[in-house]
């Protein structure tokens, strides 16, 4: 490795320290992103579940199936699912992205 003066080393070290936050950052908010997906997903599953059941509430499920309701709680959950699967994508992506910093901080220490 090549000698480095420490004011450079220490540049160094800030500028990758800010890069490592703003990687964490984004890994958050993935985070989030994904966790909130999951409980739109969960939520309307419920509702689909709710509207299945048979007895008191078969008029009223029979109603929303004849005005679209679950066609399009249907295609809301394909949408979600589609979403989450583009955010745990990008997700993985930040998480290699964190990786490759931290490496990055370790190394700099090597200098």
């Amino acid at each position: 490795m090549s000698n480095i003066s420490r004011k450079q080393a220490g540049q160094l070290q800030t500028l990758v320290g800010i890069k490592r936050q703003k990687a964490e950052q984004d890994m958050l908010i993935l985070q989030q992103e994904v966790r909130r997906i999951e409980e739109e997903i969960a939520g309307i599953g419920d509702n689909l579940k709710a509207l299945d059941k048979t007895g008191e509430e078969f008029d009223g499920s029979s109603l929303a199936r004849r005005h679209g309701a679950v066609e399009r709680m249907i295609a809301q959950l394909g949408s979600w699912k589609d979403a989450l699967a583009a955010r745990r994508g990008e997700l993985e992506a930040a998480r290699e992205a964190l990786k490759r910093v931290m490496h990055s901080e370790d190394r700099i220490g090597d200098l």
